[in-house]
């Protein structure tokens, strides 16, 4: 399944970075034949067209102590496991990257956004995978009135999240399907941009084998907050963060990210991200490429390394995409 994510991310890079080197070709050739054109136009006392000005980008873990992987090893000989232990972790680190599917209002002329038009409705939707589970998310995010100013937000997401741990007499599994509405405000200042969320969030837990006593199987409730930022520095670069908490578990988690923009085409660094809850503690390192256009669709992949507090290691890959009504 690895190989498969990362063969699709490799080829949506390769797609969209192709279409975008053809658009700067034909870019290139019409600017060829209007060359002359504007020589003419600026004898006569015509202005030179105004220049593109850069736009921006959009900007996918830490509970109150450690979890000792001397335990989950101690409990997987003696038979005595909840395997939801780290798959919080692994969900939550997911989750913020669904977190950060998000929106900001660059210059209306800049053909690099990056998942950063400033677009009323919003669809988005991705898979993250490594070894020991992957994931599914899907949302929707919706902005009042003009999305570059100041407004209120709505964003509803959901996912869905399979884990495996294995014993050397048994595998675990545990999946977790979880949904969050969160209201929101929308600040604007030049290209800089900060989002608040708060709203309800929802976790329904099964196991296979099932474990009746575990106080987390079945439906969970709760309260998540939220929050986002994103900056450009220079019109060549670009700066991301998020963190958001929720009372399940006592979750949280953060993600930050910068990047640098490539042939007008995408933009291209570095990731870091982490979880942590009641159980586990989960970190990920990686390299992301955002704002690979396809026709309505804008694609963005990450692939790097990660490792928990199972003393488990190895390495993840994500591929998102968004889609503008």
């Amino acid at each position: 399944m690895c190989a498969w994510v990362v063969a699709s991310v490799l080829t949506a890079g390769l797609l969209g970075a192709n279409a975008q080197i053809s658009n700067i070709n034909a870019s290139q050739a019409t600017a060829s034949r209007t060359t002359a054109d504007q020589a003419t136009a600026s004898q006569i006392g015509e202005s030179e067209p105004a220049r593109l000005e850069a736009g921006s980008l959009e900007p996918d873990d830490f509970g109150p102590s450690d979890f000792d992987p001397g335990d989950f090893q101690s409990s997987a000989r003696s038979g005595v496991f909840d395997p939801w232990g780290a798959d919080d972790a692994q969900l939550s680190a997911i989750l913020s990257s669904a977190d950060i599917a998000w929106t900001t209002g660059p210059s209306p002329a800049d053909v690099l956004s990056g998942g950063a038009k400033p677009d009323q409705v919003l669809l988005f939707g991705g898979y993250d995978v490594w070894r020991n589970g992957m994931s599914s998310y899907a949302g929707v995010h919706w902005a009042r009135g003009d999305p570059s100013n100041d407004g209120f937000i709505l964003r509803l997401s959901m996912s869905n999240a399979l884990e495996r741990y294995r014993t050397p007499t048994r595998t675990y599994t545990t999946s977790i399907f979880r949904a969050a509405l969160l209201p929101g405000w929308r600040f604007k200042r030049g290209e800089f941009e900060l989002r608040l969320f708060a709203g309800p969030d929802f976790e329904n837990h099964n196991f296979t084998p099932d474990n009746h006593e575990s106080k987390w199987r079945g439906p969970h409730p709760g309260l998540r907050i939220a929050a986002e930022t994103w900056a450009q520095p220079t019109p060549q670069t670009m700066l991301a963060a998020s963190l958001y908490a929720t009372t399940i578990a006592r979750g949280y988690g953060f993600r930050a990210a910068a990047g640098w923009r490539l042939i007008d085409a995408f933009w291209l660094g570095p990731e870091l991200s982490g979880s942590r809850d009641e159980f586990s503690r989960q970190t990920r390192f990686g390299v992301h490429v955002t704002g690979l256009q396809s026709g309505a669709f804008e694609w963005s992949a990450a692939i790097g390394m990660v490792s928990d507090s199972f003393g488990r290691s190895g390495t993840y890959a994500r591929l998102a995409t968004q889609l503008r009504p």
